[in-house]
């Protein structure tokens, strides 16, 4: 755990709502000396508070899809284990790959133009470890809601901004589009003189087409990875059975204002209200469940949760979308 003093904190914060601000910007968010500022991020970076940039991309604008695949296992082995997932990571569809703690073991995320090429996957996936398969449970992403990092400042900076993915109305992408998201998906700080080099193209035509990006949505924002368990908290994502769906906006409200809350996943086929958090204990998670309890008395029905345990693939710009752009193509 490495502790970390308010002006940090203010930091972090600015970079996690955008990380594509220069030193000068964030010195004067900030107010402090610009020197102090780029010195304070390279310890952050130094010390694993800050692991990458990225851009969050809407996938849906591109026509795809998000699928989330739960398996639990039956007679494995760690030996069986590993296999299964080196198999899963190769899969290019495959973008979130990990191991949980609750009901499921495996925890797997699929970008797919439609529910058939998920289907094509999951039963090549049965093909070969069917044995081992004792329950599933699949959902489609219809919105994933990420909030920002608001633990990190005072209620004085809270920033209740929602960034949500999910909109289904398709970019007309080329590319150059291409070229530049997948640059710019793990490396959101890169510079234009950086970019331009990199993809052999000129400043203004970067600029262009990032605007153009950011204003249709494709882009929905830059942002700081900001190691969590460096700050001392554990991750936890929660699933609510409602008794009385129609508390869900008010639900809504709760997590908006609630600092800890980071994500919403609104599923088809999910559980009725799912949410991730980033909390410092389980006494801590067991409270907060316990005040929405107290909230909404006799309105949630059940809940369950789980931790990762282990995040063998995480992807921020998939192979699937390059490899089929190709095979498209060489159709035409």
């Amino acid at each position: 755990m490495t502790k970390i003093d308010q002006k940090d904190k203010r930091i972090l914060f600015e970079l996690d709502r955008n990380c594509r601000r220069s030193v000068n910007e964030l010195a004067s968010i900030t107010r402090l000396n610009r020197d102090v500022v780029r010195y304070r991020i390279a310890q952050l970076e130094k010390k694993g508070v800050i692991t990458g940039y990225i851009t969050l991309i809407d996938f849906t604008k591109l026509g795809y899809q998000l699928v989330r695949l739960y398996i639990k296992l039956q007679n494995t082995t760690a030996e069986i284990e590993e296999d299964m997932l080196d198999y899963l990571m190769d899969q290019d569809s495959v973008i979130i790959a990990y191991h949980t703690d609750g009901h499921y073991e495996l925890a797997i995320g699929l970008l797919v133009k439609d529910l058939r090429a998920y289907q094509k996957t999951y039963e090549a996936f049965l093909g070969q470890y069917r044995e081992y398969v004792i329950d599933k449970h699949f959902s489609v992403f219809s919105d994933f809601i990420q909030y920002f990092h608001n633990y990190l400042v005072d209620v004085k900076l809270h920033d209740q901004t929602a960034l949500s993915t999910g909109s289904h109305e398709i970019f007309d992408y080329d590319d150059t589009d291409i070229r530049i998201l997948k640059e710019i998906s793990t490396e959101a700080r890169i510079s234009l003189v950086e970019f331009s080099k990199r993809l052999d193209t000129p400043i203004n035509t970067i600029k262009y087409r990032l605007k153009r990006l950011e204003k249709s949505k494709v882009i929905v924002a830059y942002r700081a990875i900001i190691n969590f368990h460096e700050l001392g908290l554990e991750y936890y994502k929660v699933d609510l059975l409602l008794e009385d769906p129609s508390i869900i906006p008010a639900l809504d409200r709760f997590i908006v204002e609630h600092p800890h809350i980071l994500y919403r996943d609104v599923t088809i086929g999910g559980s009725d209200f799912e949410f991730d958090c980033e909390l410092e204990s389980q006494s801590a998670f067991y409270a907060l469940i316990e005040e929405i309890r107290a909230l909404f008395p006799k309105k949630v029905r059940s809940f369950f949760y789980y931790k990762a345990i282990k995040i063998y693939k995480y992807s921020y710009f998939p192979n699937i979308i390059l490899k089929e752009i190709k095979r498209d193509k060489k159709r035409d």
